[in-house]
Order: structure tokens, then C-alpha cells, then sequence
């Protein structure tokens, strides 16, 4: 290809940039420096937001057996994005064509836009009529239609908007610590998981193409289908470290993440919460135009009441006592959900100043901080409790490692 070559690539349209058009050269064909993210339910939200994206969220799933996905709404679950830890070795599964399953694939061409990569891949493949991409998403998937994975993944790599907000969530610091070249960390990757024509498909950016994991079984909701082959993989991954020997505490250490991509869930509840009021307030006008005395509490425009409600002609054919039940059912049901709506307004609230810090430089105020104790003589007795609480968390960590592995 091309991007081997020490020629340059071939000029397209890109009608996102000045002039429609965008050149492909040597110092923009791997965009420019991307930094790592952290894996955030909340940041991942956000970031969609910043794109464009409207009516997704992240959940963050913590279990691996069959009740995994029992609470949420199995058709509002649009994609997974798993996080592990990479390593490089065999993988005998083949690859499919993604133009011929009509899946969108993008290799990743660039460090450090895995999740971003991740992401991207999964919402391209939703639904048009079960998620709006945004403008900008929207007209980068028409752009890179006919494109194949590696243009995709320079497609994504040069983007702007996109990596303006990948890039917005940089740790702020003060400082910048030089690693030594030969020092090596641990590497973790994030992959998503799809179901595209009752086929559910993994998308790993370092893969040529899709892995099919096979078909969805009747009567069996994809997910389930993704989360047994993620639950083969950390069981594979589980019996390799205990064949190299690895201790119980690097058992025990997180090495997984695992997160839906669903359906807003303020949204959604503030759609349910609109449907009881439209459906309580013809109730109530039933029961009015019948003699009873009933107060009007809900001020909402009929014009605008959901196609799925009962009319008044059906409410009309009850009785009495059956649409007074209804009233009821529905002031129930919007107490219930007013519940669930303060819990996600309050969840929000929390990932957006969780996100203010993490794009705040607090390396100043800790400086300040130390120098004040310093100042009254409290720094080293607050550096040795601050060290006993540390060993004190690492010998619960390996007691609670001990006693997983003797279980």
C-alpha cells in the first residue's frame, strides 16, 4: 500500500476541511500526537458529546455471568468496548472482508487512539434510525464508505474534531516525567464488539479486518453471545498466567474492563416520564368530561402525546374505575421514574466534575499544600501516615488474593 511507500498518497476530498479538499502528506498522514485517555465511563460519554454523538452513554459492566446485562434494556445496548492487557502473540482466528459484511472497520494507524478507535467503530455500526451520529460522524461515514480499513483509520487519525476531543481529556501537569527507552509498562488495548446482521463481530484495530464470533442464536440476545467469548478470553488469559507461574496477587490484579455503549438513559427516562403525563393527563379529561372531580396536574400538549398511548375513544370505553386505575398506575410510575431520573442527573453531575479535574493541573496546589505542613511541621508525619495506610491497603490486597486462590 501507499502508506509503505516513501511516495505520497493521492490527493481526496474531504469536505470537512478548507476548500473540500485535504492533502495527505508525510507530516499530517499520522495526524498529529494523540495521548492516552483514561477508560472512564464518564469520559467516554462526554467525548461522544464533544463529537457530535447524541443519546449514547457508557455503563461500566462489573460481572461476567449471565445476569451481566439483566439491567439494562437489551435493545437500547448498541455495542461493547473491552479494555485488556495486551500482548503481542498468535492469533489463529481469520479475519472477514468488512466491505462484503457491510461492517465498518478501521485499522488503527497511530498510538494512544485505541479507545477513540474503539469507540468510533462501534457507533459507526449502529442503526441510522437507533442513534444520531451528529453532523460531523454522520458525514465522515459517508466520506469513507468506499474506503478500505487503512484509509479508514488515516480517515479517523486525521480528523480534527475527533481528536480535538480525544485529546481534551490530556492529563494537565506541570511536569513531565522522561521515562528510560528500555523501560517497559504494561500495554492495554481496547476492542469493540457489534452485532450486524444477527452476526455478532469483534473490531480489533490492530487486525486486518472483523472477526466473525459467530451467529446470534434464536431467541438469544447478541449480547450474550459477546460477553461468552469475553469470558473465553479472560479465562484463557487466567490459565496462561497461572501456567507461567504468575503470584495470586498479579491474579487478582485488574487486567479487564468491560463497558456498554446504550442508550442515554436521561433521555430515556425523560421520555418515559413525558408518556405517563400525556397518557395521566387524558385519563384525567376522561374522567372529567364524565362529572368526576378531578384536578388537571399535568400541562402537556396532546398534540405532542406518543402514537402508543390509548386515545379517548379508548379511554372512553372504559369504566370508571378502570381509567381512575390508570390515573393511578401512571402517578406510580412517574414517582418511580423521577427516582431514576434524580439518580442519573446526579451520576452526570458527578462525570462532569470528575472531568473538570482530570483537565486540571493540580501539581501546584500539592506543591502548596506540602509547603504549608512543611511550614507547621506536619509534612513527614503526614508522609509516614500516608505510607502506613498505603502497606496497610497492600497487605489487604494480598490477604483477599490469598484468599481467592485458596477458594
Amino acid at each position: 500500500s501507499w502508506l509503505k511507500s516513501k511516495g505520497r498518497p493521492p490527493e481526496v476530498l474531504w469536505p470537512g476541511y478548507s476548500q473540500g479538499r485535504y492533502l495527505w502528506t508525510r507530516s499530517n498522514i499520522m495526524g498529529d500526537e494523540w495521548c492516552t485517555i483514561e477508560s472512564d465511563p464518564g469520559v467516554f460519554t462526554q467525548l461522544c458529546e464533544e463529537i457530535g454523538v447524541k443519546g449514547v452513554q457508557f455503563e461500566e459492566v462489573y460481572s461476567l455471568d449471565q445476569t451481566a446485562f439483566m439491567q439494562m434494556d437489551a435493545e437500547k445496548i448498541y455495542g461493547l468496548v473491552f479494555l485488556f492487557k495486551w500482548a503481542k502473540e498468535a492469533d489463529p482466528r481469520p479475519t472477514v472482508n468488512a466491505q462484503d459484511t457491510g461492517v465498518f472497520f478501521a485499522q488503527q494507524v497511530i498510538q494512544n487512539a485505541c479507545a477513540t478507535q474503539a469507540i468510533m467503530s462501534t457507533l459507526m455500526n449502529v442503526p441510522s434510525e437507533k442513534l444520531d451520529l451528529g453532523p460531523h460522524l454522520k458525514e465522515f461515514k459517508e466520506f469513507t464508505i468506499g474506503l478500505d480499513p487503512q484509509m479508514k483509520g488515516l480517515a479517523i487519525s486525521n480528523s480534527e474534531p475527533i481528536r480535538k476531543a480525544h485529546n481534551s481529556f490530556r492529563q494537565q501537569t506541570s511536569f513531565e516525567i522522561v521515562h528510560d527507552k528500555d523501560e517497559k509498562g504494561d500495554a492495554f488495548h481496547f476492542i469493540g464488539y457489534i452485532c450486524h446482521d444477527k452476526k455478532v463481530y469483534e473490531l480489533d484495530g490492530l487486525k486486518e479486518g472483523p472477526v466473525l464470533i459467530g451467529d446470534v442464536p434464536e431467541g438469544v440476545h447478541w449480547s450474550e453471545k459477546a460477553r461468552e467469548e469475553i469470558q473465553r478470553r479472560i479465562e484463557a488469559y487466567s490459565q496462561k498466567q497461572a501456567a507461567s507461574g504468575g503470584s495470586a496477587e498479579g491474579a487478582a490484579e485488574l487486567r479487564f474492563q468491560l463497558m456498554a455503549v446504550v442508550a442515554n438513559r436521561l433521555h430515556e427516562t425523560e421520555q418515559s416520564i413525558d408518556r405517563e403525563r400525556h397518557l395521566r393527563q387524558r385519563a384525567n379529561i376522561s374522567l372529567v368530561s364524565r362529572g368526576e372531580d378531578v384536578e388537571l396536574m399535568d400541562e402537556v400538549d396532546d398534540d405532542e402525546a406518543p402514537d402508543d398511548i390509548p386515545s379517548f375513544e379508548d379511554l372512553s370505553a372504559k369504566e370508571v374505575s378502570d381509567v381512575k386505575a390508570v390515573v393511578e398506575q401512571c402517578s406510580n410510575k412517574i414517582k418511580e421514574l423521577e427516582t431514576v431520573l434524580e439518580a442519573e442527573k446526579k451520576k452526570r453531575q458527578k462525570w462532569v466534575n470528575e472531568n473538570a479535574l482530570r483537565r486540571a493541573d493540580l501539581v501546584p496546589l500539592a506543591l502548596c499544600a506540602m509547603r504549608h505542613l512543611a511550614r507547621k511541621g506536619q509534612l513527614m508525619p503526614a508522609l509516614e501516615k500516608g505510607k502506613a495506610a498505603h502497606l496497610k491497603r497492600v497487605e489487604e490486597k494480598k490477604a483477599a488474593a490469598a484468599t481467592a486462590t485458596a477458594h
